[in-house]
């Protein structure tokens, strides 16, 4: 690998030593679904110029009963990533994965979705489920999850645990596949809230938004704010 590689892996993302082209560079972890077609050259452009907010997915699991969430998180971060580069001229870098088995945790109780009057309320479930994957060098975490509330995924989370779940039972996938890890990442990212308009908006409550999902200059600027979006 290239010595300006290294260089700018380790100034920018904090890698070092024994690197992976695939895992440490362009940040894919998932052979199950193919990843889309990575461009060095362009990688190299977002490492070094463009801003870039770090996320860790953590997958919960049950395997004696076989609970197993069906998602696709490659497939989340590619499609997130589009959206990403081509509204905010920045990008979504996976900072680690785990899979943890925690049977207690793969049908949880949230006691809201969208926070309450006073604030939102945290589950004991929820409490224990926010404090995985906070050692992997992210703040931000996303949960995959067997099955949790009627909800397809949440934003919202514990103070001082920035972060998003998205459930995935058999028969309950959330109503978005292609963006709903993109839209939960938003909701934390930028703090930005559900809209109604324009239609093709990635934070409207519709159904089957697709990655052509727009953002509004305005949710455009809270990303790029964000105190998690570290700048180049």
């Amino acid at each position: 690998m290239a010595t300006n590689v290294r260089t700018a892996v380790a100034n920018r993302l904090g890698k070092s030593g024994t690197l992976s082209l695939k895992k440490d560079v362009f940040g894919v972890y998932s052979n199950v679904i193919p990843p889309q077609s990575r461009s060095l050259l362009r990688q190299m452009e977002l490492i070094q110029t463009k801003p870039l907010v770090r996320v860790v997915l953590v997958t919960v699991t049950d395997t004696a009963a076989n609970k197993i969430p069906n998602s696709q998180p490659q497939r989340d971060l590619d499609n997130a990533n589009t959206i990403y580069q081509r509204e905010c001229d920045a990008w979504i870098y996976c900072q680690d994965t785990r899979t943890r088995d925690r049977p207690d945790l793969t049908v949880f109780d949230q006691n809201d979705c969208g926070g309450v009057v006073g604030g939102h309320v945290v589950s004991d479930d929820e409490d224990e489920l926010f404090d995985l994957g906070r050692d992997l060098g992210a703040n931000i975490v996303c949960y995959y999850v067997f099955s949790a509330t009627a909800f397809g995924g949440c934003a919202a989370h514990p103070p001082g645990r920035r972060g998003f779940w998205v459930g995935s039972p058999p028969n309950n996938n959330p109503a978005s596949p292609d963006v709903a890890f993109a839209h939960e990442l938003t909701h934390v990212v930028g703090d930005n809230a559900h809209v109604s308009t324009p239609a093709d908006n990635l934070m409207t409550k519709a159904k089957g938004k697709l990655v052509s999902s727009t953002l509004t200059p305005a949710q455009q600027t809270r990303i790029l704010a964000d105190p998690d979006m570290e700048q180049p």
